[in-house]
């Protein structure tokens, strides 16, 4: 698959004028425009129907963003800025239970910027017993792309589903249109999801499926679009290890098969304390079923850059986090990146300021470089704002990255 399919690979006073003007069809691109108008009404419905319950302000300086609408609790904003030697990336994006959606620009120093956006939208959960409605868009642009995906699912309240959904892009032997069924239920302590789909692209039509089985510790997840393969197992350590609590997840996906050839993408994470998020089920289901896979606890799409972006490996966990990334292109070429970061601190019993510092190190190798990097920074809480810091320096060639991320958790 080309650059368009989902992977796992995301100014100053003076220059000022500059960044707004190199920025301002982003501003007005019709998906990021139209997610913020979205985001815009569900806030302000989601607060209106909420205000009687509301014991606290919506936005205080003490607080933050603060509500007991159902329709926005539990939430969160998310703001992340990273500058590598060759470019700097902005994102944003509002997660709540009814909208998830943002936007964000790369902006390299010798290229045009790229800029997206989209959002996902449950317009039926005010009303369970209907059942479940979830419509996404998502768009990105740049002087040589244009491209943008719709899809939407509705699921009957007993567990039938039925959506699909279509990619455009500048190239129509890479535009997609798919439909599919799907079917999820309970027996005992196990869920299971299975779907079936058929998938057109470069004008042939390819059947495929999704079959997912997990428990509160264990998932398996496999299937096919006629154009990836993709394979996921993860476990989850028993809820009574409190101080320990190993998480592991490893996602494999073959993109060499199908009318256009892609990578074989190897995506390992595992932390020594589950803290929920990034590697929760929910979270983890999205990447597991695919593109058309439509799962709103973490709603994924064929396009990237996407507004939903991949937790740094210091975000992933407590105490120790592990991160491993393997790509082989369609030409033989191998790319790969392994990260570990523990925090010192909290190996300890007690409690202090210091839990939030980590240290780690990663090695990154391709046909250009085999290098090792050091990485440390902080993880912690700023009054209501989750902060995190991270700096890498990279040995050879001689680079330093670093990523600032703030969070409003409501």
């Amino acid at each position: 698959m080309n650059s368009i399919f989902f992977s796992f690979h995301n100014p100053s006073a003076e220059n000022g004028e500059k960044w707004v003007a190199k920025n301002t069809r982003f501003i007005f691109c019709p998906p990021f425009f139209a997610t913020s108008a979205l985001a815009a009404i569900v806030f302000v419905a989601a607060i209106l129907v909420g205000r009687g319950a509301e014991p606290h302000s919506f936005l205080s300086y003490d607080e933050g963003l603060y509500s007991e609408s159902p329709y926005l609790r539990p939430g969160k904003v998310d703001l992340l800025y990273k500058h590598r030697p060759d470019q700097d990336q902005y994102n944003a994006f509002l997660w709540t239970p009814v909208f998830k959606g943002g936007g964000g620009v790369i902006d390299p120093d010798k290229a045009v910027n790229t800029r997206y956006g989209g959002g996902f939208f449950r317009p039926m959960a005010a009303w369970p017993e209907k059942g479940d409605l979830i419509l996404g868009a998502q768009g990105v642009e740049s002087e040589l792309r244009s491209d943008f995906e719709v899809q939407g699912e509705y699921r009957l309240p007993f567990g039938l589903g039925a959506g699909g959904g279509f990619v455009s892009t500048e190239n129509s032997l890479t535009d997609i249109a798919f439909g599919k069924l799907t079917f999820r239920r309970k027996w005992r302590d196990w869920n299971y999801i299975l779907e079936v789909q058929a998938q057109n692209i470069a004008d042939k039509t390819e059947p495929g499926g999704y079959v997912a089985l997990f428990n509160d510790q264990f998932m398996a997840v496999g299937g096919t679009d006629g154009e990836q393969w993709r394979v996921t197992g993860a476990y989850i350590a028993p809820e009574r290890w409190k101080y320990m609590r190993p998480v592991l997840e490893v996602i494999w996906m073959d993109n060499s098969i199908g009318q256009v050839m892609g990578p074989k993408v190897l995506f390992a994470n595992a932390s020594l304390k589950y803290e929920g998020g990034f590697l929760s089920h929910p979270a983890r289901l999205g990447r597991a079923m695919g593109p058309q896979g439509l799962e709103f606890g973490n709603p994924l799409g064929f396009l990237t850059p996407t507004f939903n972006r991949r937790l740094e490996v210091w975000e992933e966990g407590g105490l120790a986090d592990f991160r491993a990334d393997r790509v082989e292109l369609p030409n033989g070429t191998v790319q790969e990146r392994y990260e570990g970061v523990f925090f010192p601190a909290q190996f300890q019993s007690a409690r202090t300021l210091a839990d939030g510092l980590f240290i780690g190190t990663a090695w990154s190798k391709s046909p250009t470089k085999n290098t090792p990097s050091v990485i440390g920074g902080i993880l912690t809480k700023l009054g209501f704002l989750q902060l995190s810091v991270g700096v890498e320096y990279q040995f050879d060639p001689d680079e330093t990255s670093v990523v600032v991320g703030l969070i409003d958790r409501f």
